[in-house]
């Protein structure tokens, strides 16, 4: 978890904002603010992951399961992916 917040801190803007879209369901901060956004970071998988699996979100309750891979590299690209490809509901 630790790495995730690491990470986070370094994405660049416009990443942060497909990670808030990918994490909350919209790219825009609530109106009272991202400290009242409320956040939950679960483990999704046993510790040390190699495999394939792409960190998940829940937008109604604000969760992020996060699998616990094994490196933060990995973590990176993984998280990367998601916010990349994800899509929503494709609403527009």
């Amino acid at each position: 978890i630790r790495w995730f917040w690491e990470i986070l801190h370094q994405f660049e803007q416009d990443e942060k904002k497909k990670f808030l879209k990918f994490f909350s369901g919209s790219d825009r901060a609530p109106l009272r603010g991202l400290g009242k956004l409320g956040m939950l970071v679960q483990k999704a998988t046993g510790d040390n992951y190699t495999g394939d699996q792409l960190p998940t979100a829940h937008t109604c309750f604000n969760a992020l399961l996060l699998p616990a891979y094994a490196t933060k590299e990995l973590t990176r690209q993984k998280l990367l992916a998601a916010i990349q490809y994800s899509e929503g509901f494709g609403l527009k």
